[in-house]
């Protein structure tokens, strides 16, 4: 972290302060962050358009409404209470040149841009468009136009993503001085603790409690019971740790170009033969079991009955016998907890004389290059997203997507999934995600693990998160101290 100007700090009761440890290197520019505990950082200090609730729904924050008539074109109304810790205004201005000099530089972040789709920013990227072209525009001072190069029903479920931070574009600010416009602005750094104070200009300050919030540098063997908060914590297992689900996913793919996996009946069948439960259960690693491979705050109800599979009976029906098995290769990485999950796989395969498995062990890059290439019959996978919506999921199944690697193509479920990108209503858009989820799990495309977790470290004292929230963000303006029990 760069030096920045001293802020002189009031002295408070330690109780009043949240200590937040982190094994990371802390950052003051936005493009430079690398890791989840900078981001943290830069979340106390800076708010987008939107942010998370404790639970990890988006609520609105610098904007506090937005409107469109087609998806594609989105206006943004900035609250005129928003300020940066200098009193000045945050406007529209602050965001559109915060982007532009995002797509500008050379920080990995800038690929978000284009993957949310805003207007030349993948040809910005590429160098073949001029950066006054980016699709992001002040109207005034408190309206912010974002234009898209494709309709995207779900855009604001996108925009709280760190990239998207603004950055002060005034010229009223001493010299070190850091301009935020977050719950916290920066107070100086001693040793290897990092000081904010509350920004009294955030425009929610009445509801943040720790007036001071101090990050702190930890080595692995530092004992953590001396602060509040870990977010990416890396000791042994100890008290007061937190499994936070992910919004990733652990699962096998099925390559429907092989003749035999191509059959619906057949992927039944080998899926009806795995308990995920079995596998994660003693498995050692950090994560929850799934009945499918997207999140589990994701999962549709459905009235459908499910019935027990007769895998043999199923088998024998597509022409398998104890002499002609039903053959195929599994894929999957050799090191790490990988070979585990794909033993157990075989191991509850193999319960059947029907079916013979080959193991196929191979590297990461070997992993990557036979998927991309479709050379495999079923392979080890996963998908992580940037946003919490079913649609970061869902969209593998749409046939035109270049991650679709299992084949699969559907008109109906391309049909569903484009109306949902034109659907403004977000219960419409939900029943038309169930009914996508509805049929890949009739299809059987993908053989479900788990769902990753993130330990977190949480003093038993802190209030104000929710265990179930799977966005990895715990904004420091959320917690507080739960009250003191008196004595009698």
């Amino acid at each position: 972290m760069t030096s920045t100007k001293q802020i002189q700090t009031e002295t408070v009761p330690e109780q009043h302060i949240l200590s937040r440890g982190v094994y990371s290197d802390l950052v003051l520019n936005i493009r430079d962050v690398k890791s989840s505990e900078q981001a943290d950082f830069m979340r106390d200090l800076f708010e987008g358009l939107v942010i998370f609730d404790i639970h990890g729904n988006i609520q609105p924050a610098v904007a506090e409404s937005w409107e469109t008539k087609d998806n594609k074109t989105w206006i943004f109304t900035l609250r005129q209470d928003a300020k940066w810790s200098n009193g000045e205004a945050v406007t529209a201005e602050d965001f559109a040149q915060a982007w532009k000099l995002l797509a500008l530089s050379s920080s990995p972040l800038r690929q978000y841009l284009a993957f949310i789709h805003i207007d030349q920013a993948q040809e910005i990227l590429e160098g073949k468009s001029d950066i006054s072209q980016l699709g992001i525009k002040a109207q005034d001072e408190y309206h912010l136009q974002i234009s898209l190069d494709k309709p995207i029903s779900y855009l604001p479920e996108m925009l709280a993503h760190i990239a998207l931070l603004p950055a002060y574009s005034g010229g009223n600010s001493n010299k070190g001085e850091l301009i935020s416009n977050g719950a916290y602005k920066l107070a100086g750094q001693k040793a290897d603790t990092i000081s904010l104070v509350k920004n009294e200009f955030y425009w929610n300050a009445e509801k943040v409690s720790f007036p001071q919030v101090h990050y702190q540098k930890l080595a692995d063997n530092t004992d953590v019971k001396k602060v509040d908060l870990v977010t990416d914590f890396r000791q042994i297992k100890m008290e007061n740790v937190v499994n936070f689900p992910k919004l990733c996913t652990y699962f096998y793919e099925f390559n429907l170009k092989d003749q035999n996996l191509a059959k619906t009946a057949v992927r039944n069948a080998l899926n009806s033969m795995i308990s995920s439960h079995n596998i994660v259960r003693d498995s050692g690693l950090s994560g929850f079991a799934v009945s499918y491979f997207v999140p589990r705050n994701m999962e549709f109800e459905s009235d459908e009955s499910w019935q027990a599979t007769v895998v043999e009976q199923i088998l024998q029906q597509a022409d398998f016998s104890e002499k002609n098995p039903l053959q195929f290769k599994l894929t999957y990485e050799q090191e790490g907890i990988h070979p585990n999950i794909a033993n157990r796989l075989v191991r509850s395969w193999s319960q059947s004389d029907l079916i013979s498995v080959k193991m196929e062990p191979v590297n990461w890059s070997q992993l990557q290059e036979k998927r991309a290439k479709g050379d495999f019959q079923i392979i080890r996978s996963g998908w992580c997203a940037d946003y919490n919506d079913p649609s970061a999921f869902l969209n593998l199944l749409y046939s035109k997507n270049p991650d679709n690697k299992t084949g699969f193509s559907q008109e109906r479920v391309d049909k569903l999934l484009e109306k949902a990108q034109q659907t403004i209503s977000e219960p419409e858009r939900n029943e038309l995600y169930r009914q996508v989820l509805l049929i890949s799990r009739q299809e059987h495309l993908f053989l479900p693990i788990f769902q990753y977790a993130k330990a977190v470290y949480l003093n038993p004292t802190l209030q104000g998160f929710d265990i179930h929230n799977p966005t990895e963000v715990i904004y420091s303006k959320d917690l507080s101290r739960k009250p003191m029990r008196q004595k009698n």
